[in-house]
């Protein structure tokens, strides 16, 4: 029972926190002043506050930096690569498309990893379980198109389709990252791994800034340090659920439970707080998702 209440309190920061994230990438969004040298330069702000909580805290709790596993350090590059392409076009997204369905793909390709402890961790996966990541996909898609929101040229629907497209697959290998280091390398401390991840990020970060030409353009950071706290913030407290999760829950389990229920928030909270309106295609489509939801636990 305690396990219980302890999966499920993870997966509700989780969710608050997903929602909180895409609403700072939003108000970053709307405060650059370049469409191509501000989103780099917000996500290094980013990734330098996230790597300072986790270097403070390895410190705090862990006694130091440490890596007794040297196979961590090569997953921490991979998710500072995978975080730095898939944080710069997801802006890059916001600042051409739709906010709504920029959102829920970004949730969206977290459900890759499931494919991928398939392939490379050997995880099963039972059949109502892939039916029910099917029906989920799915809905998620009709869910995306019923909303009334588009691009309005389709030059920007071309560079957003770009954009989204490496946005989702990268963001997808952030949440394998984390599995992977958790299930391959369990003695090398979460903060040690996350603090030298998002140092590298800031690093890689900061050279698509210079190489974007923000230094030439003089480009002003005030506006963006807000944004970038409020992304630290609330990106820190997603990833310790995200890093936790796998110790109790398989990938099949948790990516759906965790993204799906992110999903729905993510729309009520448009409902609510933003009056966008969902259509008949729109709430068929919540229901499959839940009804998925449902089916995802049976073995």
């Amino acid at each position: 029972m305690q396990d219980t209440l302890y999966i499920v309190f993870l997966i509700a920061i989780s969710v608050l926190a997903s929602q909180g994230i895409n609403l700072a990438y939003k108000f970053g969004s709307t405060r650059t002043s370049d469409p191509v040298s501000s989103p780099p330069l917000l996500c290094t702000f980013c990734s330098f506050f996230i790597a300072c909580i986790y270097i403070i805290m390895a410190f705090v709790f862990d006694g130091g930096i440490s890596f007794p596993d040297r196979m961590s350090i090569l997953y921490a590059m991979m998710l500072a690569i995978s975080y730095s392409v898939a944080a710069i076009f997801y802006l890059l997204a916001l600042s051409c498309g739709p906010y709504t369905i920029s959102a829920i793909l970004l949730n969206m390709s977290s459900f890759l990893p499931i494919l991928y402890s398939r392939l490379f961790l050997g995880e099963t996966i039972s059949f109502f379980q892939l039916c029910a990541l099917v029906i989920m996909m799915f809905s998620c898609v009709t869910l995306t198109l019923s909303r009334n929101q588009g691009v309005k040229s389709s030059k920007a629907n071309t560079r957003w389709v770009i954009y989204i497209i490496l946005m989702f697959f990268a963001n997808s290998l952030i949440s394998f990252s984390l599995r992977v280091n958790t299930r391959l390398a369990p003695e090398t401390s979460l903060n040690s791994f996350l603090a030298l991840a998002y140092t590298v990020a800031a690093i890689i970060c900061f050279v698509f800034f210079l190489c974007s030409g923000g230094v030439k353009k003089k480009i002003q950071p005030k506006p963006l340090i807000l944004p970038g706290l409020c992304v630290a913030a609330s990106l820190g407290m997603q990833l310790t659920p995200t890093a936790l999760l796998p110790k109790y829950l398989s990938s099949a389990l948790q990516y759906p439970i965790e993204k799906g229920s992110a999903i729905l928030f993510g729309v009520v909270v448009g409902m609510l707080f933003f009056k966008e309106r969902i259509n008949h295609r729109g709430w068929m489509s919540i229901a499959a998702i839940i009804a998925a939801l449902c089916l995802i636990g049976i073995k």
